[in-house]
């Protein structure tokens, strides 16, 4: 719908993201074209206000257009954060808001985190997202990975009753959707440098030996590693195996549910080595004080190895599913080790198969040389 003032040509329209009307011209001075919500559902309503911003931005210029802009009336990224961590029930929120401020903290590094949460919702758009894209430096998993933590925190329209979001937190969500980090990003580490770290391990032994033995051969995540504690290990028709659960008594809850419980055999091998333990196989007072053992003292201990891996821990958990698919050729086998609730992320993130495949024999038997 056309409308015309002051010599300035719009155009109000709608779009299938959102209900109220837009409007749409051209800047008299800039010659750039204008976008903006007029926030209302109403024709009428909508072309009194289109008039009233054309007429204002032609006399005034681009400072009265910025006046109208509802931008500045939206929300901002901290009140938002607020009323989701109070809403919400999910356990990963914490974690979803750290990837909306990582993806903001990285296209804004000249603000701090205060600037960042005062930021209006106007700025989360599929162009913040191709800013994120080319500047952060770091592997595509990474990306991909912030990228649906951030959309996440605005998936569930019910958790934003009472809570206006401006129109283009639809555009920014709908932005993210389907984007892949490239198949097996995780490459096996040599085998001189895992017998360098079994040997270094055993040298140290304590917690470093038992986070070692969790995470490279059972692909344990180090938050497992944190809460496992010696009766998580039980003994079943002569043999041990160690029973991974979602335990509220002892405030541990995995990822993905109780998708990610599962009950591994040990090796006979690893068994005394692990029953060592007083209690929990990470020793420390308190929850904080093994997950910060992980995050730092092991994490840093592990990248003496392997300097040019950035998530440490987690190389040993892809190393230990690299091995067992190996060593198996099953990915549900993989899968269910990992605890994962779909054998796409193992196979895509998780483990590598490059097990040398025997072709040569069977062709000699079906088809034998004369």
């Amino acid at each position: 719908m056309v409308i015309k003032t002051s010599g300035l040509t719009g155009r109000i329209y709608k779009h299938d993201s959102s209900p109220k009307w837009q409007l749409k011209f051209y800047h008299p001075e800039l010659r750039q074209r204008q976008r903006m919500s007029l926030g209302t559902e109403d024709v009428a309503t909508a072309k009194a206000k289109a008039k009233v911003v054309m007429d204002a931005t032609a006399a005034k210029g681009l400072e009265a257009l910025r006046a109208f802009a509802r931008r500045d009336t939206t929300g901002t990224i901290g009140a938002a954060i607020e009323h989701y961590e109070r809403v919400s029930k999910i356990a990963s929120r914490h974690g979803n808001v750290n990837c909306l401020l990582r993806v903001l903290r990285c296209v804004y590094p000249e603000k701090g985190d205060e600037a960042i949460r005062a930021l209006h919702l106007s700025v989360l758009t599929p162009r913040l997202i191709s800013k994120y894209v080319a500047a952060y430096k770091g592997s595509p998993y990474s990306v991909r990975s912030n990228l649906t933590g951030a959309r996440a925190v605005f998936a569930h329209p019910l958790q934003w009753e009472g809570f206006e979001l401006p129109d283009n937190i639809a555009k920014f969500a709908a932005a993210t959707t389907g984007m892949k980090a490239s198949v097996s990003t995780f490459i096996r580490l040599e085998p001189e440098i895992l017998k360098r770290m079994e040997a270094s391990s055993k040298a140290i032994g304590g917690n470093i030996r038992r986070g070692y033995l969790l995470t490279r051969y059972l692909g344990m995540t180090p938050k497992e590693c944190a809460h496992c504690r010696r009766g998580w290990i039980e003994e079943r028709e002569g043999r041990h195996v160690i029973v991974i659960v979602e335990r509220p008594d002892q405030e541990l809850t995995l990822k993905t549910g109780y998708k990610r419980g599962r009950v591994m055999s040990l090796p006979a091998w690893m068994v005394p080595e692990l029953l060592e333990a007083e209690d929990y196989m990470i020793a420390g007072r308190t929850p904080d004080m093994r997950k910060r053992f992980m995050e730092r003292v092991f994490n840093a201990w592990v990248r003496e190895f392997i300097p040019d891996r950035r998530s440490a821990a987690y190389e040993l958990r892809r190393q230990a599913g690299s091995d067992m698919l190996n060593a198996t050729g099953k990915i549900s086998v993989v899968q269910h080790m990992l605890g994962h609730a779909s054998p796409q992320t193992t196979a895509r993130f998780y483990a590598v198969y490059d097990r040398e495949v025997d072709v040569a024999s069977v062709w000699d038997n079906a088809n034998p040389r004369p």
